[in-house]
């Protein structure tokens, strides 16, 4: 007989569990973490210091608790997190009811109890960062620190400074300055980041991830490549709302993998376009995973304008995709349009129409969040509302469509939110924990002066020339981008390699897309690549080769910010809609001359003759000018001629 725990349990997760009573202690702090959230953002009943330390403290809390129930943990091990969120209750008390004469009385006199609970503070924050993102934040904040203190011992410009006194470098950690774990970053994380972490819970747990998939297919399942096309198509779009690469791999690559290796694609290159497509859901308009929203706060760019700059990029990005798996199907002799009712079976189990009518809760959210975002509203705030409307209909649908007794009502609707509180504040937490951390970092880099110096460094690299600071900023982007969230990858890359970029006279707006761009990619970048080793676990096959095809198949993502930076009329700056347009299909054909080569074949395998007109055909489409362009064109028109010659020919041989 099952327990009334497991049967409470079930009210935050779908299937039993042995930790059934830690499920429910979890369950119940992520509501009410998500209901702190909820009222703050709606009514700002706290001060910006007490609910900041609310939502780091609750989130190292929370991660915590979500790794003492997480499958092959120990059983001293899970004592050993529940012991940790435990003692994360002495710095969240602590500041929360000391807030006031923290920030009046002792803000320039620090106390050492102060000092105390900020370290403490601060191990607990690393740690949580260490067991859930791995040791490189962690390890970067805490040579960071050693830094601040012994700087004045390093010889050399670039890193020489005064030194900080360890009382005061403490303090910038978290408190009395409420700097680092409690500063700028962590109000981003708290105001907009975990807001669209909680929309994205909604939006699986209501069941829209699926008719997204569903609509998916109906765009792509029918084709010669199938369940690859379905994959690009829904990863992207929910990549677009999720706000993470490796949760929509996570997700939607438990179904889409092994339908792409069923169908005949190999496991490595299921893995690889798994991750692409939901890595690609981060440049992805009107949303971008929250990306728009963090340029928005960085720069101060109006939202729209962000979103127009990236509908191109994101349209060669995913069009490359689409058209690099037909090939790979025409290559490997792969068509499974004659089983598309084994397809629809897996995609779309019902009438999509019906699908369509049952799943209007999704469109009403979805409209309301993006012309409310329109508007200039804070995206936090309008992400709060866009959930609030998806829950509420669909609890009014459920009552009038699936109507099973007011018991049967109130336990699925009571099942629905403590799934989705659960959910995302989890997705929140562990989020808000690497952001707090990189608060650290960036403020004590600031603080030293290393940060305006590294740009100055990196202009000196390059002798003030552009190409040599594009490829020395995209290396860093890349190395500063491993292994974290995009969001969290980006605000760092961001602090750190934009403002060389500015500095040498590249719009604000492509330098902030072009570090984008690469602090993205960085999730399929090997040796970290976590979207490609997510992928690779699911798929079964190697990772090392999955990143490999990973990177040639997300090659846009590597190739493009360049464009921004020395060609920023793609990203619709200071030019018209038609130039752009002519621009970014230039772009898009010259990036699926290197596919070709890459890949060897196009409508039949390429021979050496044609990778060689191919490659002048990609240089003169992807630099800018017009004339380099229309010679690139005439080399790509060429090898196409070549080959629908070539084909027609086999074809009337065969007949």
């Amino acid at each position: 007989m099952t327990s009334w725990t497991d049967r409470l349990a079930r009210y935050f997760v779908p299937d039993e569990t042995p930790h059934a009573g830690l499920i429910i202690l979890a369950g119940l702090l992520s509501v009410a973490f998500v209901l702190v959230h909820v009222f703050q953002l709606t009514n700002y009943f706290l001060p910006g210091g007490q609910f900041k330390v609310v939502h780091i403290a609750g989130g190292i809390l929370l991660t915590f608790l979500a790794l003492a129930v997480k499958d092959g943990t120990s059983r001293f091990q899970r004592w050993h997190f529940v012991a940790m969120a435990a003692i994360t209750l002495i710095p969240l008390l602590y500041i929360f009811i000391e807030h006031e004469a923290i920030t009046t009385e002792r803000q320039f006199i620090v106390s050492d109890v102060d000092i105390g609970i900020g370290v403490l503070f601060l191990l607990l924050a690393m740690y949580a960062a260490w067991r859930e993102w791995g040791w490189i934040m962690s390890a970067l904040a805490v040579a960071t620190l050693l830094y601040g203190y012994f700087g004045y011992l390093i010889p050399g410009d670039l890193f020489f400074h005064a030194g900080i006194g360890l009382k005061r470098l403490l303090g910038y950690t978290s408190i009395p300055y409420f700097q680092g774990l409690l500063g700028g970053l962590s109000e981003l994380s708290a105001g907009t980041i975990f807001p669209f972490m909680l929309f994205a819970a909604a939006l699986e747990m209501t069941g829209c991830v699926d008719y997204i998939m569903g609509a998916a297919y109906r765009i792509g399942g029918k084709t010669r490549a199938g369940p690859a096309q379905v994959a690009v198509v829904g990863s992207g779009m929910m990549g677009m709302v999720s706000g993470s690469s490796v949760a929509n791999v996570a997700s939607t690559g438990a179904l889409t993998i092994p339908l792409m290796k069923r169908f005949g694609f190999k496991g490595e290159f299921a893995g690889a376009v798994e991750a692409v497509a939901s890595t690609g859901g981060q440049i992805t308009p009107p949303i971008m995973g929250l990306a728009a929203f963090l340029i928005v706060g960085i720069t101060g760019i109006p939202y729209v304008e962000i979103v127009k700059a990236a509908v191109f990029p994101a349209l060669i990005y995913y069009a490359y995709l689409m058209v690099a798996v037909h090939i790979r199907a025409i290559k490997r002799n792969i068509d499974v349009r004659d089983r598309a009712e084994e397809l629809q079976k897996e995609f779309l189990p019902e009438p999509f129409l019906k699908a369509t009518v049952r799943n209007i809760p999704f469109y009403v959210a979805i409209t309301y969040l993006v012309v409310v975002l329109i508007t200039g509203r804070s995206p936090g705030g309008v992400a709060i509302e866009a959930t609030g409307i998806l829950v509420g209909l669909t609890i009014l649908r459920d009552f009038v469509i699936g109507w099973d007794g007011l018991a049967g009502r109130i336990a699925h609707t009571l099942q629905m939110l403590g799934r989705i509180g659960y959910n995302g504040a989890l997705r929140g937490a562990q989020v808000a924990i690497v952001v707090a951390v990189i608060g650290v970092l960036v403020d004590i880099l600031v603080v030293t002066g290393f940060a305006q110096k590294l740009s100055f460094a990196m202009l000196d690299m390059a002798g003030g020339e552009l190409w040599p600071l594009l490829l020395i900023a995209a290396v860093s982007c890349l190395a500063f981008g491993l292994g974290l969230p995009t969001s969290a990858a980006y605000i760092l890359v961001a602090l750190l390699g934009a403002p060389a970029l500015i500095e040498l006279g590249v719009p604000i707006l492509a330098a902030h897309m072009f570090v984008f761009f690469f602090a993205n990619v960085s999730a399929i970048t090997p040796p970290v690549a976590v979207s490609s080793l997510i992928a690779a676990k699911i798929a079964g096959a190697s990772y090392f080769r999955t990143g490999m095809i990973g990177v040639r198949l997300g090659l846009p993502g590597f190739l493009l910010p360049f464009l921004f930076a020395i060609h920023p009329e793609i990203l619709g700056i200071d030019s018209s809609l038609p130039y752009v347009a002519m621009v970014s299909l230039m772009a898009f054909i010259g990036v699926m001359s290197l596919n070709l080569i890459l890949e060897g074949h196009y409508m039949l395998p390429v021979n050496w003759v044609q990778r060689a007109l191919l490659l002048p055909a990609a240089g003169g489409l992807l630099m800018p000018g017009l004339t380099s362009s229309a010679i690139g064109l005439c080399f790509f028109a060429v090898v196409t001629a070549w080959q629908y010659l070539d084909l027609k020919r086999q074809k009337a041989a065969a007949a």
